[in-house]
């Protein structure tokens, strides 16, 4: 294991780059690129708001990250940078939430939907590149976020931000191969075969919002964090699903293996699990003492992946 040492706090996201690079971003405000075999730290970029969401296109020529807006903005947005960290373009979309204001003199309150800032908390290339989703959350009871909808976007294009369907999104993830998407929202996850799609593959979730959702490789299946839970269901057509109970009281992080053999599961408490796509066995566990664990990655060989949580950040060799 090797602790790569540089963010303040807590480091909300992490992603590989296709050679092997890790980019991560976190509540210091900062996006930082990593030797993740030496651990220095290659490239520090001041993105002015707290990160929670990175993602690198198949080429590795731009990486993209999302975090909480800037004071007074009235939209979302997700910044592009070059590989060397270079600033490149920035995507605004809109968004909005309910405002509430009592009227003193008819003593009834009146509501009604503006525009508004949310935060990102998720981002993916498709792996042609082709599309990039992001999905958004806005603050909820007891300091958890709840989904507030989602959009993509035509990379080479410039065009505007399409919405996702529904306004509850939460987290979301493209297939391995083709353009298939999987969006998570209140107690079900979608799968589209498309961003552009509109009718979708549903299935129901005991939890009311689950914050992973994973294609796995080389498989028909793909598998959902729901609380403790992983669920293993098939994105083209509706079939049995499969409940596996893990050790964690609630799943934050989801990744699959590049070659689908295994699933990492992470959150809270901090343990990282390993299991087995095919026998659903958990193989092994691992404590990297850095608190919750918020997102998890496997690097492009498969022989290590990377585990950022709410005291800091590792990377750890694969093999069992």
């Amino acid at each position: 294991m090797l602790t790569l040492a540089g963010h303040k706090g807590d480091v909300r996201t992490v992603a590989f780059a296709p050679d092997g690079s890790l980019i991560s971003g976190g509540s210091d405000r900062t996006v930082r690129v990593w030797n993740p075999v030496t651990g220095e730290c290659r490239t520090t970029v001041k993105a002015g708001q707290i990160v929670y969401a990175v993602a690198v296109s198949p080429d590795g020529k731009t990486f993209a990250w999302g975090g909480r807006p800037a004071s007074g903005a009235v939209t979302s947005a997700v910044q592009l940078a070059d590989a060397t960290g270079k600033k490149t373009r920035k995507l605004e979309f809109a968004t909005t939430g309910i405002v509430s204001r009592f009227d003193t003199v008819s003593m009834t309150l009146h509501t009604e939907e503006q525009p508004m800032a949310r935060s990102v908390w998720g981002l993916a290339f498709s792996t042609d590149g082709k599309y990039l989703a992001a999905a958004v959350r806005r603050p909820g009871s007891a300091n958890i976020p709840y989904g507030a909808g989602g959009c993509f976007w035509t990379v080479n294009e410039k065009s505007e931000a399409h919405a996702l369907p529904g306004n509850d999104i939460y987290a979301l993830a493209f297939a391995t191969v083709g353009h298939a998407l999987a969006v998570t929202s209140e107690q079900s996850v979608l799968f589209l075969d498309r961003p552009e799609a509109t009718e979708a593959v549903t299935y129901p979730l005991t939890a009311n919002w689950s914050a992973g959702v994973a294609f796995i490789p080389g498989s028909a299946l793909a598998v959902v964090a729901s609380n403790s839970f992983l669920e293993f269901v098939n994105p083209t057509k509706r079939e049995k699903v499969t409940r596996l109970k893990t050790g964690c009281r609630t799943i934050i992080a989801l990744a699959a293996s590049p070659d689908g053999k295994t699933v990492l599961a992470g959150g809270r408490p901090g343990a990282v699990e390993v299991y087995d796509t095919k026998s659903l066995k958990k193989l092994t566990e691992y404590d990297f003492k850095i608190g919750g664990v918020h997102a998890l990655a496997f690097a492009p060989d498969g022989l290590t992946f990377a585990a950022a949580g709410d005291d800091g950040l590792v990377v750890c060799d694969a093999a069992i």
